[in-house]
Order: C-alpha cells, then sequence, then structure tokens
C-alpha cells in the first residue's frame, strides 16, 4: 500500500513541476501562432540590439567626431546586411517545412561536411548564447541588488537562472511563449517609446552634446579607416544574432506553419531595424560614451525620461529581456539535434519528444553545458564574449552561398535577383566571421575555431556508427527465411503437445525486425510456443511500417501493437506486462530484451539504454523474468 502512496505522491509532484503530460494528438494545439512566436523565437534577436550601438561606439569613437558620423553608415551596412539575412531565411522556410534553418540549406546544397559544419557552428551559438545573456543579465542586476557582486553569489545566481529556465521549457513551448510574453513585449514598447520620444524631442529642441563627451572626442582624432569601418560593423551585427530561431523552429508553429514563421521572422526584422536605426542615431546626435557602468539605452533612458516610471520600466525590460534571451536557444537547439539526429548525426534520443510534446533530451543537454560554461568562467561575461557570435555568422554565409547554389541550380522564378541577395548576404556575412575572428581570436576566439571542428568530427563520427550499426543488424531475405525455418521446425517437434501444458509467456519488446529481433524470437519460441513481439507505438507510421514488414515476411510470431499516446513507451509496456501478471493461464512472464552489444564501450553513450532501465524497473517483480539476448556484431 505504501509502495502506491509513493506513485501518487511522486506523480502529483511531477504533474505540479512540469504538468500533465500531453497525448501526440494534442500537438498542434501546443503550437505558437506570430503573436506567440515573438517571445518564443525572438528573445534573442530582439535583446540583442540593445547592446549593440555600445558595440559599434566602443570602436568608432576613437575617431572622435568622424567616428559618430560614420556610425550610422555602419548601421545602415548592418540593415542592408539585416534584410538580405531576412530573405535567406524567408526562402529556407518556404522550401523546408521541418526547420533546420542552415543546417538543412548548407547539408542540401554544399554538402554533408557543410551541412555538419552550419549544425556545430549553430550548436556553439545556441549554448554560448544561454551562458552570455544569463551572466549578462545578473550582470545588469548587480547595480541594483550588491548582494549578486561577489563571484559565487552571481555565479549561483546565474545556476538558478539557468535550472529555472530548464524547467519552463520543459513544460512546454506554449507555456514558457504565455510566461515570458508579458515582459517581452513590455520591452519592445519600451525600447519603442524611447526611440520615438527621443527622436521627437530632438526635432523639436535640437541637441547639446555632454561636457565630458566633448573633451572624449577633442582627444580622439583616430581615423576611420575601412578596417575600423569593418571592425564596427562586425561588433554591430550582434544585433542579429538569433535571427535564424525563426528558421530552425518552422514546425513549432501553427498551420499554415511556413506562413506565420516568415511573419514572424519579418516582425522580428522590424523591430530589431527600428530599434537598432534609432538608438544608434539618438547616441550619435547626442554624442553619447558608453561605458560598462553607463550603457547607450542607460544615457539615453535618463536624457529623454529622467528618473521616472518610463526609466524603471525600461531598465528592468533590459534586465529580463537579457535573461529571457537564453529561452530562444532552449527551443532552437533541441530541434536543430532532432533534425541531425533524424539524419543520423546525433544520438537518436534527441529525436525523441518528451510527455510535453518537447525534445526533453535536447533541453536537458543544453542546461547542463550552459551550467559548465557559468562555473568555469565563473559568470564572467567578458571572458566569454569573445567565443559570441562566431557560429552564427558561419550559418549566415553558409545559408547565403547555399541558397545561392540553389537559385544556379534549380533557376526558380526571379533568381537572378535572388541570386544576388543570397550571395551578397553569404559574403558579407563569411567578412564579418572573418573580422570577427581576426580581431578576437587571442581573446579566446581561436577555442571556438577548436571546438566547431572537433564537434563536427564527433558529428561524423556517429553517423559512420549507426551507419555502420544499420548494415550489421539488417536482416536480408535469406536471414528472414532461416528463422521461418527453424520456427517450422520446432512447430513440427511441438505437433503433439497441447498447448494447455505450457503456462510460461514470453514478450519480446521490439522497435524494428532485424537480426536482434529475429534472435531474440527464436530464443523465445524454442522456450514456448507463448511468445507474443510486443511493440509500443508512439509513432503511428513506424509501427504501420513494422506490420506490413512482418506480413510480408511471413513472420509466424504474434504482433502485437500497444498505443503509446504519450509516448511513455517504457511505461505503457509495464502497463501491459501487469495484465498478463494478472492473467491465471500464466504462472510465470519472461520479458526477453533484444541486446545489441556495441563494439566499442563509449559507443553506448549513442543507445537509450531502455534495456537496462526495464530490468531496474522489474528487478523486485517476484512473478516476471527478465532475459537479455545480446547480439555481438560480426566484425567486418
Amino acid at each position: 500500500m505504501s509502495g502506491v502512496n509513493n506513485k501518487l505522491v511522486w506523480l502529483r509532484l511531477r504533474t505540479m513541476i512540469f504538468g500533465h503530460p500531453l497525448a501526440t494528438k494534442s500537438a498542434e494545439t501546443q503550437k505558437v501562432g506570430v503573436f506567440g512566436g515573438i517571445p518564443v523565437f525572438g528573445s534573442d534577436v530582439i535583446s540583442s540590439q540593445g547592446y549593440a550601438p555600445d558595440a559599434i561606439l566602443y570602436i568608432l569613437i576613437l575617431a572622435g567626431t568622424a567616428g559618430y558620423a560614420a556610425s550610422m553608415k555602419v548601421t545602415a551596412a548592418i540593415v542592408l546586411l539585416l534584410f538580405s539575412i531576412l530573405m535567406l531565411y524567408r526562402r529556407t522556410i518556404q522550401k523546408y517545412a521541418r526547420g533546420g534553418g542552415s543546417y538543412t540549406v548548407a547539408h542540401a546544397y554544399l554538402g554533408e561536411k557543410m551541412g555538419l559544419l552550419a549544425g556545430a557552428s549553430l550548436s556553439i551559438d545556441y549554448i554560448l548564447t544561454v551562458a552570455v545573456s544569463v551572466s549578462s543579465a545578473v550582470e545588469n542586476l548587480t547595480g541594483i541588488f550588491s548582494w549578486l557582486e561577489p563571484t559565487p553569489h552571481k555565479v549561483l545566481a546565474d545556476c538558478l537562472i539557468i535550472v529555472f529556465m530548464t524547467f519552463v521549457n520543459l513544460r512546454g513551448m506554449k507555456e514558457s511563449a504565455r510566461l515570458f510574453a508579458l515582459p517581452v513585449y513590455t520591452y519592445i514598447f519600451s525600447i519603442l517609446a524611447l526611440v520615438g520620444f527621443g527622436v521627437f524631442k530632438y526635432l523639436m529642441y535640437g541637441v547639446s552634446v555632454l561636457p565630458d563627451s566633448q573633451a572624449l572626442i577633442t582627444a580622439n582624432t583616430q581615423s576611420v579607416t575601412l578596417f575600423v569601418f569593418l571592425r564596427a560593423m562586425a561588433a554591430g551585427t550582434t544585433a542579429l544574432t538569433g535571427t535564424e530561431a525563426v528558421s530552425n523552429g518552422v514546425s513549432a508553429f501553427k498551420a499554415p506553419a511556413q506562413k506565420r514563421a516568415i511573419n514572424t521572422l519579418f516582425v522580428l526584422g522590424l523591430i530589431v531595424a527600428i530599434g537598432l536605426v534609432g538608438l544608434v542615431f539618438l547616441a550619435s546626435q547626442y554624442q553619447l560614451v558608453p561605458s560598462d557602468d553607463n550603457t547607450i539605452i542607460n544615457q539615453l533612458g535618463l536624457l529623454f525620461f529622467g528618473k521616472s516610471l518610463m526609466y524603471y520600466l525600461l531598465m528592468a525590460g533590459i534586465a529580463l529581456i537579457l535573461m529571457i534571451a537564453a529561452n530562444t536557444p532552449f527551443v532552437g537547439l533541441p530541434i536543430l539535434l532532432s533534425l541531425m539526429a533524424r539524419d543520423g548525426y546525433a544520438p537518436r534520443y534527441f529525436k525523441n519528444l518528451g510527455d510535453r510534446l518537447v525534445y526533453s533530451s535536447g533541453i536537458w543537454t543544453l542546461s547542463i553545458i550552459g551550467l559548465l560554461l557559468i562555473i568555469i568562467f565563473h559568470g564572467n561575461t567578458h571572458s566569454m564574449l569573445p567565443l559570441y557570435a562566431i557560429g552564427v555568422f558561419i550559418s549566415f554565409s553558409l545559408t547565403g552561398f547555399g541558397l545561392a547554389i540553389h537559385c544556379i541550380r534549380d533557376k526558380p522564378k526571379n533568381f537572378r535577383s535572388d541570386f544576388i541577395i543570397f550571395a551578397f548576404g553569404g559574403a558579407i556575412s563569411f567578412l564579418m566571421f572573418l573580422v570577427f575572428l581576426v580581431t578576437k581570436f587571442t581573446e579566446g576566439a581561436w577555442l571556438v575555431a577548436i571546438i566547431i571542428p572537433l564537434l563536427m568530427v564527433f558529428f561524423h563520427i556517429v553517423s559512420k556508427v549507426y551507419k555502420r550499426e544499420i548494415m550489421l543488424i539488417k536482416a536480408t531475405k535469406n536471414d528472414m527465411d532461416e528463422f521461418n525455418h527453424q520456427i517450422a521446425r520446432i512447430s513440427e517437434r511441438r505437433s503433439n503437445v497441447n498447448l494447455s501444458e505450457y503456462k510460461s509467456k514470453i514478450v519480446v519488446p521490439v522497435f524494428d525486425l532485424n537480426k536482434i529481433v529475429l534472435k531474440s524470437l527464436l530464443y523465445g519460441y524454442e522456450q514456448t510456443p507463448l511468445i507474443t513481439a510486443v511493440h509500443v507505438a508512439s509513432d503511428r507510421e513506424r509501427a504501420e511500417k513494422l506490420q506490413r514488414h512482418w506480413k510480408e515476411n511471413n513472420i509466424q510470431v504474434e504482433l502485437e501493437i500497444v498505443d503509446s499516446p504519450y509516448r511513455a513507451t517504457v511505461h505503457d509496456l509495464l502497463q501491459y506486462l501487469d495484465k498478463l501478471e494478472n492473467d491465471p493461464r500464466y504462472t510465470t512472464i519472461t520479458l526477453v530484451i533484444p541486446e545489441f552489444v556495441p563494439p566499442r564501450l563509449w559507443q553506448n553513450f549513442l543507445h537509450n539504454q531502455t534495456g537496462q532501465l526495464m530490468k531496474l524497473l522489474l528487478l523486485l517483480r517476484k512473478s516476471i523474468l527478465v532475459t537479455s539476448v545480446p547480439y555481438h556484431p560480426e566484425e567486418k
């Protein structure tokens, strides 16, 4: 009785934290529209515009008045690049309804290696976005909460925020959209109000340069060379990080998904363009000087709002949006890894939907790595920034070059004008990547230059292992014929035996029809004719495919399909065994688990170890036995 009570307590606690499990058929109701898509996919790119003006002026301010004059030209170039990138991802969304963004485009038109480069670059960018956004948000709060200043307190706060973001996203995409909508839209409103009121005040009353700014400008006489211009542009393009998230998550939008995704993409682009142009314009006209403890937004807020309610609303919005910016990777990276897992480049468990219709494995992975980064770098934003944004420039350029090749190869409508836009976007993004890599190389960018190739090698090795495993366990026609021959031989031997004499039932869980399953079925059938192959159907299409293969190969063992509407395959199989355990016809139930034994120990990491979990859960069940049938592949 206490076991039942403990189970009820656990279920209630789990439901309170994560919510009730969601059925696969309700997937469409959990998707988002444009209004929900903006906070889910846009928090990263919206937050990036907040510190882009500072990044631009940090470079240009050394040129004094000439630097301020050049700031609008730099901003215009960034907005032109933004338009090109929007057109890139608009075409990507139109072509690939499943999503995948840069990874899908690069893999399709530039080859496997470039696809893996895009996947590795985006993965690094998403991971770093979590660490940088959270640490930056906490650093912005240290001015209000002084107890956050000691490094241990800051690291603890960073880790707690990441844990909170993890649990919010494990509750489902719709939950995170509802929770983050208010702060995101508050920030958008406050930025647009700041720009609108600032431009109005400038047109009505003109400007007067602050004395401190005037002294600094007079002292700085460096000229704006092409390299300085490109450095400022590269620094300012941090405002574009996160633009690719919408194209990765097309499948997360309500029908018509592609149309809603494109609308979301362009609304985000418009918000970023207005905010960036407005902030840089006002900062250059008032000749503001950015600093670590007095950002451009803070200075503009004090200039136009004073210490009023709007100013505090603006500052609160900045802190919250930086924190919420970490939400975009929690949506984007799991979807990216699920697509790569379906293509065989990432461990297969990344493609499995969790109880709340989100890719739980990807969320947990991002959370763990994000926590490790915070601990390793002590929550210091500046030590992580040199690693940030390189990945996204690589993905932008690969998307541009990939779609340019698509225009040449397939010649769609208006392919000439599209080719110019796509090639321009790819070339400028690649140029920004080179500038960023060169200028930040000694500050830590060299580390990304090493990690990305290593991650590509990992993806390639995973693909190689899976392809080899498929070849090793694939059942040929001869294997099927031999299996059926052995089953017929055993059946003939038992022809004079009454089935009622058998009291032991054998269950073999099957996912596919392969050599491992055939070996397990043969072993079970040799023990008793009371054997059933059970497939727990979390994917209806796969279940139907298995049934067809079963019938086509004339497998003389009963196949039973157990529906799994909540994708809880282990739980549903245990329920099936519970029913058999209560059946008076059987004295014992034996679960025969087909088990693939990888040639290398580390390759176990690529498998979800469901069989080991089943053994553990059934350890204390008196009338249920568990047997593993290991399959050691022959080396070829």
